[in-house]
């Protein structure tokens, strides 16, 4: 029987090669905390910044490491166990979805950190954002085309991410300007992937990957270039 690899590993493969990133982690699991390493490391060490998922509690700790980058991801016990529970490579379903899609932000915002911090490239929370919205949304399409077992998907299954993706997403947060991020990611993420499902699969990738290199301002202005392709 053939033994599947850990699921982090293989989305970290999958992020890493759709992007053509060079974040040169070879051991991410290294990289990832549970309850008890949060509670033993973290709760007394100085965070010098933290991406946050507001839903499920996950977050990419950034350490000060002086000129070495120091960093975590924490995922909480309980969404591991929904995915150990729930694989989502086997199907994914509103039980596993969006802790699949917590999964995946959370990974996505650490290799691009990497990335980053690899070229002396800055970055703003926006950007981590809104890079993040367009890889869960293919990846969950990945799943779901596995699950079906075919790679074109139907309106339906697209609708069916879209919706647990974005159209059901409300952000209670106090702070405006964190709120204001969070729905922009959100609306520029809508019109990105909704573009880039009319492409072809080589037009597709091609675009991820220049898309994935600008900066935050240049990639609101590519989306909002694109926007004008479907209207």
């Amino acid at each position: 029987m053939r033994t599947r690899s850990p699921l982090i590993e293989e989305l970290q493969r999958k992020i890493e090669k759709t992007y053509a990133l060079n974040t040169g982690i070879t051991n991410i699991e290294k990289f990832v905390i549970g309850d008890y390493g949060y509670k033993e490391f973290y709760l007394e060490e100085r965070i010098q910044s933290v991406v946050e998922n507001d839903s499920s509690g996950s977050r990419v700790f950034i350490r000060d490491g002086g000129d070495t980058l120091k960093m975590s991801i924490y995922y909480p016990d309980k969404l591991i166990k929904v995915l150990e529970e729930n694989d989502p490579r086997l199907g994914l379903h509103d039980d596993n979805i969006d802790e699949c899609a917590s999964f995946v932000e959370e990974l996505d915002h650490f290799l691009f950190i990497v990335q980053n911090f690899r070229q002396n490239r800055p970055f703003s929370l926006l950007e981590l954002e809104l890079q993040a919205n367009v890889t869960k949304y293919l990846v969950l399409k990945y799943f779901i085309s596995l699950q079906n077992r075919a790679m074109r998907l139907r309106e339906f299954d697209k609708e069916y991410i879209k919706y647990h993706l974005f159209y059901k997403r409300k952000y209670d947060i106090e702070g405006t300007i964190e709120k204001k991020r969070y729905e922009d990611a959100k609306k520029f993420g809508m019109i990105y992937t909704r573009y880039i499902d009319y492409l072809s699969h080589e037009e597709r990738l091609r675009d991820l990957r220049l898309f994935s290199r600008l900066t935050c301002p240049s990639k609101i202005q590519h989306v909002l270039s694109r926007k004008k392709s479907f209207h």
